[in-house]
């Protein structure tokens, strides 16, 4: 398994850096980010699950091929995808960023991420790009801007 933010699908040859990557690492499930365009569908030996949402920035699941994702669940905004393989629920988000987003974020892990999340427990791969701080220390942008929706007091 792997976890990419692989910033953008519209190129060919990120696409084909994609594939080669994948075939080298033998890798049987991708989880990515900010996945711009639908040329998923193209790669050899992959299904291509996507949920390009409303941001057009989404989120996607690839499965090697002979794997058989079910219940694949998109929420509106894109940016997270979950599907069950083998009784696991696998979970993939990309969090919004920075400190300007930082209301938007806490709103995604408190209220749409929890969508997602399974009532009853089993296994689960929460996998993605978090975008969250767990430290009270400054940013990149010199902002204290860490992160409260996973900590439990």
């Amino acid at each position: 398994m792997a976890t990419l933010n692989i910033n953008g699908t519209a190129s060919k040859t990120r696409l084909e850096v994609l594939e080669e990557f994948l075939r080298r690492q033998e890798i049987d499930i991708a989880f990515l980010h900010e996945v711009t365009h639908p040329h998923l569908n193209n790669l050899n030996r992959y299904t291509a699950y996507i949920n390009e949402g409303t941001t057009r920035r989404g989120t996607a699941i690839l499965a090697r091929e002979g794997i058989i994702l079910t219940n694949v669940t998109r929420l509106h905004s894109g940016r997270d995808i979950a599907a069950k393989y083998q009784g696991m629920w696998l979970v993939n988000i990309h969090a919004p960023s920075g400190a300007a987003r930082r209301s938007e974020r806490e709103n995604f892990y408190n209220g749409e991420l929890t969508y997602l999340l399974p009532a009853s427990p089993f296994e689960m791969i929460l996998a993605g790009d978090f975008n969250w701080i767990l430290t009270k220390k400054k940013d990149c942008s010199s902002q204290l801007n860490y992160s409260r929706a996973f900590f439990v007091d």
